[in-house]
């Protein structure tokens, strides 16, 4: 994505970033996050579980969970369908239609108000310019912002909703235009006196803390014809690649055991507890993108070319180099030394991600996992039941964990599913994946599945996602400028349901089977936390160093350059490595976020160090938490941690701390494994 993009949301008022950056559906409007990890496929299926299944017999008479043995035919799961009509009625609605026309009026006041500012006297700036800037533009996103959160929400839907995806380019257009009305303001607020800053704060509290953030770029700002112009070229640029991408991932079928099926419906088959569907399907899906791998490779050349020349022109007038990782540092607010110190930290725990993996493989009976297994179930017992949780149970599972935390965030869950703010029904044209997204009006959040079919995998799925929803609600009285958190933060509370649900479950497990199933998701994250998420961050480190050298991206290279990823982190832990991964990969074709990758395992590690604390705290810990999410968005990552934790994630020990928890859970998976005999 433009850096020039990104400073402006990062200036205006409201979460614009993903207004701004033209977003594809599935990615639209989130805090960060909720595309999840997907160790196999890529396609961001959220299925990426850590719990459950060790409740069977506790739950199955207090729920009334669905038992069905595993050779007969699964019972039907259907998944919860939202209701957004509170919103708008429909993409044609007058109200629809009378926020755009608002947004229309708005930038060309913006506009007016712009050329009041004088990019070469800003010593004699007017603050109160950019106090009406400020308050103007807050209006307008807001507006534009829950406008294409509809429409992503439609479109996610219904990949092929022509009517939502004109919309969207609408949007993106209204979008560029608000950008380059506000650029001369966004360019004053990072360049101008200090003593200008001041006055323009005294009236603009809330927005201290981004401002301060967004001067740290101010040597590297361009005139502002040139960040107009990188700002309007972007849209059919930059973003349009992204868009690309989406349309085809979304209207691509695939041949799975001999039945066409869209993407999003094979990558839910890969939590299938059949090792023979499993393998179909990932073979199906490998097959579609190779047939689309030239386009696939297309869009990663013009993505990282784009990003690549912008740092090139940005270091010229800076007189400094510009590193590939410094935007996404900055997006994430962490310094190059806590990433430093992670990866470190994850590279000396790579053996535990490798002893997880190997772990599974001996209970599934095999000496190596296939890249198809990195998200199966866990193997029943031979006659033994398989478990199908229908949906209003499972978020009752979620809510009941998440009470143990305090009453009122399990209340948050049941207004979840009472008020209909959650999608999850099987469709061959919705988008893959899953995530979180928020209207901006009513700040009311919504959660997307692209299809709950009652697995294990789906209620860990659910959970992450409620985590989300639960950030983004305990700040819907903040100022908005002070809710904007980065990727790495947003993944805190989501991870943090994860834990607590899955702990919940383990606590009940009434026989050594379910508390073997629990560990196996342990084993799970561990993987993909420790081992793909940092072969994504090698791989795309290594692309762009390839691209700034003048390598072409062709499908060999790119299949080459993702296979030494994959071996160097997973070892001799696979039979076969995921080569195609670059393409099936949605996260690397997005524009809006760079390094799409190191903030979960950021998340993930951070939110183990902050569950940690709960036992400590005790009935303390519910306000302490919330008091560290509602932080998120005013403060940068490492400043979050010493105020909330004490502790530096600039030193690697904070990192090794959470990755010996994991190791301790790997050491009760083997018990387990040992204790079933296996």
């Amino acid at each position: 994505q433009t850096m020039p993009n990104r400073d402006a949301w990062r200036w205006l008022p409201v979460a614009m970033a993903t207004v701004l950056a033209g977003l594809t559906p599935a990615e639209a409007f989130v805090p960060a996050s909720r595309l999840h990890v997907s160790p196999t496929l890529g396609l961001a299926t959220s299925v990426r579980a850590r719990h459950t299944g060790c409740q069977l017999a506790v739950r199955k008479a207090r729920l009334g969970l669905r038992m069905v043995a595993t050779s007969e035919p699964s019972t039907k799961i259907v998944g919860p369908e939202w209701n957004n009509q509170d919103e708008y009625k429909s993409l044609d609605a007058v109200e629809l239609k009378t926020d755009l026309d608002s947004v229309t009026k708005l930038i060309d006041e913006l506009g007016a108000l712009s050329r009041k500012i004088d990019m070469d006297k800003l010593d004699s700036l007017d603050a109160d310019v950019l106090v009406q800037m400020t308050r103007k533009s807050t209006d307008a996103a807001v507006m534009l912002m829950n406008v294409a959160t509809f429409a992503s929400c439609e479109a996610s839907v219904d990949g092929s909703n022509l009517e939502a995806r004109s919309l969207q380019a609408k949007i993106r257009s209204m979008s560029s235009k608000m950008t380059q009305a506000t650029q001369s303001a966004s360019l004053a607020i990072k360049l101008a006196p200090d003593a200008k800053i001041a006055e323009y704060l005294a009236k603009c509290p809330e927005e201290s803390f981004n401002v301060e953030h967004q001067r740290k770029l101010k040597d590297f700002t361009l005139s502002l014809a040139e960040e107009n112009l990188i700002t309007a070229m972007s849209v059919d640029g930059n973003s349009a690649w992204s868009q690309l991408y989406t349309s085809i991932s979304s209207t691509m079928s695939c041949d799975v055991g001999g039945k066409s099926m869209g993407v999003a419906q094979a990558a839910s088959l890969l939590a299938s507890s059949s090792g023979e569907e499993r393998l179909n399907a990932w073979n199906g899906i490998q097959k579609a993108w190779t047939n689309n791998e030239e386009a696939a490779a297309a869009i990663l050349n013009s993505i990282s070319g784009w990003r690549l020349e912008l740092n090139r022109r940005r270091a010229a007038a800076a007189g400094k180099p510009v590193h590939y990782l410094d935007t996404a540092l900055h997006q994430n607010r962490m310094s190059k030394k806590s990433l430093d110190a992670m990866m470190q930290a994850v590279e000396e725990g790579k053996a535990v991600g490798q002893r997880a993996l190997k772990l599974q493989a001996r209970v599934l009976g095999k000496t190596q996992l296939h890249p198809s297994d990195l998200m199966a179930p866990p193997p029943s017992a031979g006659g033994a039941a398989g478990l199908q949780v229908p949906f209003d149970e499972g978020i009752n599972v979620v809510a009941d964990a998440v009470s143990t935390v305090d009453g009122s965030v399990g209340d948050f869950v049941k207004m979840m599913e009472a008020k209909q703010w959650v999608e999850g029904r099987e469709g061959d044209k919705k988008a893959p994946g899953a995530y979180c997204t928020q209207f901006a009006k009513s700040r009311h959040p919504r959660v997307y599945l692209s299809a709950y079919s009652g697995s294990f995998q789906h209620v860990s799925t659910l959970a992450h996602e409620l985590g989300h929803a639960f950030h983004s609600w305990v700040m819907r009285d903040m100022e908005r400028a002070e809710t904007r958190y980065p990727m790495n933060l947003a993944e805190t509370a989501s991870i943090f349901f994860e834990t607590v649900v899955g702990d919940r479950l383990i606590a009940m497990a009434a026989t050594p089977e379910e508390k073997l199933r629990y560990a196996w998701y342990d084993a799970e994250s561990a993987g993909a936390f420790l081992l793909n998420i940092p072969t994504r961050f090698d791989f795309e480190c290594r692309m762009h160093e390839a691209r700034d050298k003048g390598e072409s991206l062709t499908p060999k290279f790119l299949k080459s350059l993702m296979a030494q990823a994959w071996t160097d982190r997973y070892g001799d832990t696979l039979e076969v490595v995921d080569d195609m991964f670059w393409a099936s990969k949605l996260h690397f074709h997005m524009t809006g976020v760079q390094f799409y990758n190191f903030p979960y395992t950021f998340g993930y590690l951070f939110a183990l160090g902050v569950y940690a604390q709960q036992e400590a705290m005790g009935a303390d810990f519910h306000k302490a938490y919330v008091d560290l999410l509602r932080d998120t968005g005013r403060m940068s990552a490492e400043d979050v941690v010493q105020k909330h934790l004490g502790c530096s994630i600039e030193d690697p020990e904070f990192w090794r701390g959470s990755i010996r928890m994991i190791e301790q859970k790997m050491d009760q998976f083997e018990r387990e494994i040992e204790a079933a005999g296996l």
